[in-house]
């Protein structure tokens, strides 16, 4: 299990948990395409070109439906609902977090900063307890549990 973050007080941990966000969401991705894919063995290449295509969210939705189809899903309704949130969460990180504070100024930086980081804690620690659901998932999936 991927350890929780309390709080971030400086700018080079706010660095390293964005950089454990982008990880985490990388993986989950993966892991997501991967769990689907074995789900719908045997595709026909037809099948399994438009599956490379697929978005995130259409992977997410298509898993969903397959994976709620037995009654005995891999991932609970908490994790779907974050898992639909993690595109937002993933472009956030890689192209607005840091311009919540980067062109403030003093104590207006460093208010800034601590709001911007307190999202970052809770987003950390949300993604942190998926990625460790979506891989327990992948390896019970594929036998490894």
């Amino acid at each position: 299990m991927i350890d929780s973050i309390r709080k971030i007080t400086n700018i080079a941990d706010y660095h390293y948990c964005v950089g454990r966000i982008m990880y985490f969401c990388q993986c989950i991705e993966h892991d997501v395409k991967l769990i689907y894919s074995g789900m719908r063995i045997p595709m026909n290449a037809n099948q399994k070109a438009q599956f490379e295509k697929w978005t995130l969210g259409k992977t997410i939705s298509e898993l969903e439906a397959l994976d709620n189809s037995d009654g005995k899903p891999y991932f609970t309704n908490a994790d779907y609902e974050l898992l639909r949130n993690i595109t937002n969460i993933r472009n956030y990180y890689a192209h607005e977090c840091y311009m919540e504070f980067s062109y403030e100024q003093d104590e207006d930086w460093n208010s800034a900063f601590q709001k911007s980081a307190k999202r970052l804690v809770n987003d950390h620690n949300r993604l942190a307890k998926l990625y460790g659901s979506v891989e327990d998932a992948r390896l019970r999936f594929f036998g490894y549990k």
